[in-house]
């Protein structure tokens, strides 16, 4: 029986994998931090370790009681974590998979869509540069027996415990409630910014497809969907599963970049989703051409509502979010402008 040890998880897409690989009788361990996500049914099926993966001591005790064929590290977010990691399964393993992401391929992107061997760009933000250096280093130590090394390279995943917005990571607690409520909703620019949105289940199950595929080795993937659409596409997908309209906001990228706001220096802006963002997925399809996209992403839309309805983590509209201040200020600001076939005039 193959035996898979995941470092992190089970999250966002670490939980899709794991059930996937239990379907396919491989025994998973998982090596997490004290007070991570236990929620889910499967976990009773899985060999649970509980520590710091900075300690190596810890980790190593792990490895020994664990011994896996299969190596997966979901958590591995700086230099000193990889380097540490790299000093314990050099020589001991016959695959390690590290899961980096497509930051690491710079904004805005070479090409459109990016595939893993077009020109890559400096990296705009600190994960991204941490993730590519965790990458350099293990590219450099690269050894088809020694480190059996496969990246991969997840597109954005949402998944039950994670949605982002334009502006905020886990910005879905926000969005939601003021969907339902009809209220404005900020999308930077004209709403054209294309997003690669995928669905966490289905991004987990292309990481278990590479697992103990020896073809694999020396590689590495993008991982998500094999579609991308526009940020007013991807509200409108949350609106189409709660039975509503979206009422979209458009706030230009340079007025918001243009105010004078920590939340927006705070964002996720310009390090993201100012961009057009899209990726080619044929390097896995290639290597797996039978994969099936299962969870459409209004079914990710729908298990996100669902659950968090559950957990009661939708927040309250009627506090206000620095959002609503922005809508507010930009709608005050163009309020009187009437566009005729006669040119742009002010309206009393």
């Amino acid at each position: 029986m193959t035996k898979v040890l995941f470092i992190g998880g089970p999250g966002n897409i670490s939980t899709s994998t794991a059930r996937d690989l239990l379907e396919r009788n491989m025994q998973v361990g998982v090596f997490t931090l004290p007070g991570s996500p236990d929620d889910d049914e499967m976990m009773k099926y899985l060999k649970m370790y509980y520590g710091d993966r900075n300690n190596p001591a810890e980790m190593q005790k792990v490895l020994d009681d664990f011994k896996p064929d299969v190596l997966i590290d979901f958590a591995c977010f700086t230099l000193q974590q990889a380097e540490q990691l790299l000093g314990i399964i050099y020589g001991k393993v016959s695959q390690f998979i590290f899961i980096s992401t497509v930051d690491v391929y710079g904004y805005p992107l070479s090409r459109i869509p990016m595939r893993e061997n077009d020109p890559w760009e400096p990296p705009n933000c600190k994960y991204a540069a941490d993730k590519r250096a965790c990458e350099e280093l293990y590219w450099s130590r690269f050894d088809k027996v020694r480190l059996p090394l496969t990246v991969v390279r997840p597109s954005y995943s949402m998944g039950k415990r994670f949605v982002l917005t334009a502006l905020t990571r886990g910005g879905g607690k926000y969005l939601i409630p003021r969907l339902r409520a009809g209220m404005p909703v900020l999308v930077p620019g004209d709403g054209t910014t294309l997003i690669h949105v995928s669905s966490s289940y289905n991004t987990g199950r292309m990481v278990a497809r590479l697992v103990g595929n020896e073809p694999s080795i020396g590689k590495s993937y993008t991982c998500g969907h094999d579609t991308f659409r526009s940020h007013d596409d991807y509200i409108k997908i949350f609106a189409k599963v709660l039975g509503v309209e979206a009422n979209i906001v458009h706030v230009p990228t340079d007025v918001l970049n243009a105010m004078d706001s920590k939340e927006i220096k705070a964002s996720i802006l310009n390090d993201l989703t100012r961009y057009n963002v899209a990726f080619s997925v044929e390097n896995f399809i290639n290597d797996f051409p039978d994969f099936k996209w299962e969870m459409s992403l209004e079914d990710a839309a729908r298990e996100y509502i669902e659950w968090n309805d559950k957990k009661g983590n939708f927040a309250d509209v009627s506090v206000e979010i620095f959002e609503d201040r922005i809508v507010k200020a930009w709608q005050e600001r163009v309020k009187g402008f009437k566009v005729s076939c006669e040119g742009i005039n002010f309206v009393p």
